[in-house]
């Protein structure tokens, strides 16, 4: 390649998609090709979208546009991902600005696209990854697609029916990571606790894990996207007892009425989700429950809601994130009635949320007394002086951030022992002990 060629990486989305995304760059880096931040400089852009609901469809959109009034006029616009998927052909028609899409499992299309485009020869062979968030930490990703039928979902139309990797494939992909200075590997997937069903006829979570907590024992695992039926007690005992095992349950129920949840098609009732609660909290006390619920869903009563409050009130997750229901087109519940009014939904979110705000506030101040790990991202963007990252408990990107006001990070990234002194929900400032 005589000149080196520049590309812009922007993705959009949840964990899965960026993990898609990292494969490309991967590939694309070594095939040569170099990452350039400033758009304005590129030759192209790749911009990885989301499709999941209406608000990534928007930002996704948003994105387009504005790099297409960044970008030079030479330079190459490329769309990837769930978006491309699910509106291919009102993309192609709206949006001329695009020059090339691919859906998803095909993005390396955009790579054959580039290395054409610029006539660059393929180089890359076996699996590439690069690491776009803190290189301590790495999402991997042990199943594709979906085989629930969720009402309101529409990812398995666009990601397909559950599609698991072999225990092989991913044991060889956690070492690459910990051979590369990763810490701490993200299990994740549609729905985690399904893994293997398709390919081994049975779920094979616990064994995969199993597995990989014996074979790299430094190494730490935390399991993402775990639904309520399938968090079982021996699943349950074995994050308790694995010294390795992050002691976090991330358990999105979406609701915990039975009558929403049977409108929904959830696989799981109240009853089920309750044992699952109970059981984490009897089996692993020192655990942190996260979870996500949907407000607003169609039919949803006051006494529907109300059960929802008493829940979270109930049960006390340690955090919780709130989401407005969205009626999307290919979903089973579009064409359901009984709508929610949008300015009902957004007053029982922002009580869901002041109810929340109490539950973790009051988790965290447990930790004013007692000593855990955390580790460190970056210098603050906006004050030098100050370290930011996230205590072990706090998965990334969605439970707040941690910052450092007392401490010198002589250690890299970690890992730190640390404990609160000041909370601002939903962050937590921190003073380094003695390292570990």
């Amino acid at each position: 390649m005589k000149n080196k060629i520049k590309i812009s990486y922007i993705s959009l989305g949840c964990a899965k998609n960026q993990v898609d995304f990292e494969y490309l760059i991967g590939e694309l880096s070594s095939d040569g090709f170099i990452s350039e931040t400033d758009p304005s400089k590129c030759d192209a852009v790749i911009i990885n979208t989301c499709g999941f609901i209406e608000p990534a469809v928007k930002e996704a959109v948003d994105n387009i546009l504005q790099m297409d009034n960044i970008i030079s006029k030479k330079a190459k616009l490329i769309v990837t991902g769930c978006m491309v998927e699910r509106y291919k052909e009102e993309i192609l028609k709206e949006l001329p600005e695009i020059d090339f899409i691919t859906g998803v499992g095909k993005l390396s299309e955009a790579a054959d696209y580039l290395r054409e485009i610029f006539n660059v020869e393929k180089k890359s062979t076996g699996i590439k990854r690069a690491i776009t968030n803190a290189p301590y930490y790495a999402y991997v990703k042990i199943s594709e697609g979906c085989n629930n039928l969720c009402t309101f979902c529409v990812i398995p139309s666009i990601r397909g029916k559950l599609k698991s990797r072999t225990m092989e494939d991913i044991e060889n992909e956690v070492e690459m990571l910990t051979k590369d200075g990763v810490k701490e590997i993200i299990i994740i997937s549609q729905d985690t606790t399904q893994y293997g069903l398709d390919i081994y006829g049975e779920e094979k979570l616990l064994p995969l894990m199993k597995n990989l907590t014996s074979k790299f024992p430094d190494t730490l695992f935390r399991m993402l996207y775990l639904n309520p039926e399938g968090v079982r007690e021996d699943v349950i005992s074995f994050v308790a007892e694995t010294k390795n095992m992050v002691k976090y349950f991330e358990v999105p129920v979406q609701h915990a009425s039975d009558n929403i949840l049977t409108k929904m098609g959830r696989a799981s009732n109240r009853n089920t989700i309750d044992n699952v609660f109970d059981n984490i909290r009897r089996i692993c006390p020192d655990a942190f429950i996260r979870t996500t619920f949907i407000v607003g869903f169609p039919g949803e009563t006051d006494e529907d809601y109300n059960e929802l409050y008493k829940f979270i009130s109930d049960k006390k997750p340690d955090f919780a994130g709130f989401f407005p229901y969205y009626k999307e087109e290919g979903s089973i519940a579009y064409n359901f009635n009984d709508d929610v009014d949008e300015k009902v939904v957004k007053a029982r979110i922002k009580e869901l949320q002041k109810l929340q705000k109490k539950n973790t506030t009051a988790r965290l101040k447990e930790y004013k007394k007692k000593e855990f790990i955390c580790f460190i991202d970056k210098v603050n963007d906006d004050f030098e002086f100050i370290l930011e990252g996230r205590a072990i408990f706090q998965a990334p990107d969605t439970d707040g951030k941690l910052y450092v006001t007392d401490g010198i990070a002589d250690k890299g990234s970690g890992p730190y022992k640390c404990i609160i002194n000041k909370i601002a929900y939903p962050d937590i400032y921190v003073t380094f002990l003695e390292n570990n």
